[in-house]
């Protein structure tokens, strides 16, 4: 990525107790990382008092769904799937969100539809990074994942398959919106800071189930809109072609994000996570949102997804 990112999850955030007589947050894991404090233009402990968050209950029982459209800028077939996810999600305003994954399923995450020349007067941006490579990876065997363009809706496995080809993206996405089982509840505010390109994104995480599920959350960056280089259905170049949603890398730079539930967490159980970001040289706040999401790390199916805007 452009940028290195920081992240922070606190552990039981006792001064919530200071600030408000809401439902304490607890956070059964010690690991701590630190944030970039001087991000914020003051004292820190100032934002402590003043701007932190307190979060309200949350009541949303709807759940939502992630598009992830595994891409590439010289595979043909790929700009008609990025129509489809596209379109999926204007018609599901705040409901269907996509990421837009430049990687292929290989030992490298990558194949001749990623690749680039830096040199070259023509597709010479590289699209791919780090996380999203590392998917291609992870998902090269036993996930039906076997080409560009594929993709996932939440990760749900269906017919045995977690990856399938953009005509089912549809319902697929229309099961996920219909699912009434929430397990999950996520909500985020974000605090940025011009004089210092940067700030803070908090993020709570709620339990809603009983059942024994190991739960992770991932923060990913995603660029709204790139124009550049890509190979078209007829097999023409197209230099401005818009590529949208694309996915930039993780907010921690891990891709499979931080522990917030293990197996034995209760129904009812909140924990805090807390970033800090700078935006990365060459972008503004508004080129950017984050995509926030919590998955089961034995299924990888994304349990609840919300998108934050960098304000």
């Amino acid at each position: 990525m452009k940028a290195t990112f920081l992240v922070s999850i606190v552990l039981g955030f006792l001064m919530l107790s200071t600030f408000t007589n809401c439902d304490k947050v607890e956070n059964p894991y010690p690991e701590q990382y630190a944030i970039d404090t001087t991000l914020y233009p003051g004292l820190w402990a100032d934002y402590l008092s003043n701007e932190y968050p307190v979060f309200t209950q949350n009541t949303n029982t709807l759940r939502n769904a992630l598009i992830e459209d595994y891409t590439g800028h010289k595979c043909n077939n790929c700009p008609n799937a990025a129509i489809i996810a596209h379109d999926i999600e204007v018609a599901n305003p705040g409901r269907a969100f996509v990421a837009s994954i430049h990687a292929a399923p290989s030992a490298t995450g990558t194949s001749s539809f990623q690749s680039f020349d830096p040199t070259a007067s023509s597709f010479y941006t590289d699209h791919t990074n780090p996380e999203g490579r590392q998917y291609g990876i992870e998902f090269q065997n036993g996930f039906n994942f076997f080409a560009n363009p594929q993709g996932t809706v939440s990760r749900k496995i269906v017919d045995n398959k977690m990856f399938d080809l953009s005509g089912t993206w549809q319902s697929r996405t229309a099961t996920i919106l219909a699912d009434t089982d929430l397990k999950v509840n996520l909500q985020s505010e974000v605090n940025f800071y011009t004089s210092t390109n940067g700030g803070f994104l908090h993020v709570e995480v709620e339990k809603l189930t009983a059942d024994p599920i190991t739960m992770n959350a991932v923060v990913y960056v995603i660029e709204k809109s790139l124009i550049d280089w890509q190979v078209m259905p007829n097999n023409s170049y197209n230099e401005f072609y818009e590529h949208e949603s694309r996915h930039i890398g993780c907010i921690d730079n891990l891709a499979m994000g931080r522990s917030v539930f293990s197996q034995a967490s209760s129904s009812g159980e909140k924990v805090m996570l807390d970033y800090s970001y700078k935006i990365p040289a060459g972008y503004t706040k508004e080129d950017l949102h984050f995509l926030i999401y919590v998955y089961d790390t034995e299924t990888y199916e994304v349990l609840q997804v919300i998108k934050q805007e960098i304000q």
